[in-house]
């Protein structure tokens, strides 16, 4: 009969072992405001495509997101020059417009390929075999 109450005694004294709060040494997690972003995270194209405002340092296999947070990739066509020249949809979360690398983002009323300075900056772009080449930029991100 002791065997029984030592054994009780045993089991009672693990099982409240259990249900004891967590040592003081144990790292709560970091409060939301604390987390960083990503520094390889895309930012809104909003805040990519700014009229007005050169494009500087857009990675178009990153992306950027339109205001719903949605992935979105840009086309993009290489320039002879070896810069990029972006036609951005208002789809994006940006307004319409277009911007060669470096450069000032221009807004656009309408389609992008219709826009009389776009095809000029694509002529400018892709240099002197800009007919040989359709205006619309690739499929692939770079």
């Amino acid at each position: 009969m002791k065997v029984r109450h030592v054994l009780g005694a045993v089991a009672l004294a693990a099982l409240s072992g259990c249900s004891s709060p967590a040592p003081a040494e144990t790292a709560a997690p970091a409060a939301p405001e604390a987390i960083a972003v990503s520094p390889g995270a895309p930012r809104a194209c909003s805040d990519v495509f700014v009229p007005d405002k050169p494009v500087v340092g857009f990675n178009a296999e990153t992306g950027c997101t339109n205001k719903d947070g949605t992935l979105q990739f840009i086309g993009v066509i290489d320039c002879a020059d070896g810069t990029k020249l972006w036609p951005v949809d208002a789809a994006t979360g940006a307004p319409a417009g277009y911007a060669r690398e470096d450069t000032a983002y221009k807004v656009v009323t309408g389609e992008v390929a219709a826009d009389k300075g776009y095809k000029q900056a694509y002529e400018e772009c892709v240099g002197p075999d800009a007919d040989a080449v359709s205006p619309a930029p690739s499929a692939s991100a770079e």
